[in-house]
């Protein structure tokens, strides 16, 4: 079987209250335009609310559609690069499963793939999305990001980024960083080995009440903090000059 021109894959855990419903809405913006030539990857941390089960369920909407399991949960970054791994499509495209960032953004990662793109992410408005303390710690935290790792990047956090074949085999088997900073190392190691990275607008991006991010908000921040320093340290250290990650299904 032809390889997919594009995998898009979705990380998912404790999704029950929205699975279904991002299912459906994908599965419909798809076929509306024509994209038979996707695939759909649901990475599913071992998830007690049944996940998983939800997903499965709505196989029979896709051309291609595969719930891939991750094993217990590590972070989203693990969940992430499990996909990467799994997925077969020329490009492989990540996005939350609170569809946060509209599909209609597809249109243009797909634009950017006819071009020959590498690295394609979407960015948000962060002085009209966030408000208040999360307005502070997102443009503290992209600003440490420009200052410690080199990056032009304004918003290095948003969830929905494409990578070609090429490029997700080269970053993502570099990767180590597991956790919400996982964003920041992939970026910055593109920066290190010279990929071109590809911005889309995505002002219409929209935070969801109970959304990917918002669980546990303050401590993730504080996390993605520290691992914006320790990024730094093994890029100043050579850490990211050779792939060292061997990527083995997990078996339950």
């Amino acid at each position: 079987m032809k390889p997919p021109r594009l995998s898009i894959i979705i990380p998912a855990y404790q999704e029950a209250s929205r699975i279904e419903h991002t299912l459906d809405e994908l599965a419909a913006y798809l076929k509306q335009h024509g994209h038979h030539d996707t695939d759909v990857l649901v990475v599913v941390a071992t998830s007690p609310d049944g996940t998983a089960r939800l997903a499965e369920a709505k196989a029979g909407l896709f051309e291609q559609f595969r719930v891939v399991p991750a094993g217990p949960k590590v972070g989203k970054g693990r969940d992430v690069r499990t996909g990467m791994m799994e997925a077969t499509g020329e490009y492989k495209l990540f996005m939350d499963a609170d569809l946060a960032t509209p599909l209609h953004h597809i249109e243009e990662v797909r634009s950017y793939m006819d071009k020959g793109a590498d690295v394609i992410i979407a960015v948000r408005n962060l002085g009209s999305s966030h408000t208040g303390f999360r307005r502070l710690v997102s443009a503290g935290g992209n600003l440490l990001n420009r200052i410690f790792l080199r990056s032009n990047v304004k918003d290095s956090q948003c969830g929905f980024k494409a990578f070609s074949k090429e490029a997700a085999e080269e970053l993502f088997r570099r990767q180590t960083i597991l956790g919400w900073g996982f964003d920041m190392e992939i970026l910055s190691i593109a920066t290190q080995l010279q990929y071109e990275i590809v911005t889309i607008a995505a002002p219409d991006w929209a935070d969801q009440p109970d959304g990917t991010i918002e669980r546990g908000f303050i401590g993730a921040a504080f996390a993605t903090l520290a691992e914006l320093f320790l990024i730094w340290w093994r890029r100043t250290s050579g850490r990211y000059r050779h792939k060292t990650y061997s990527y083995k299904p997990y078996q339950p």
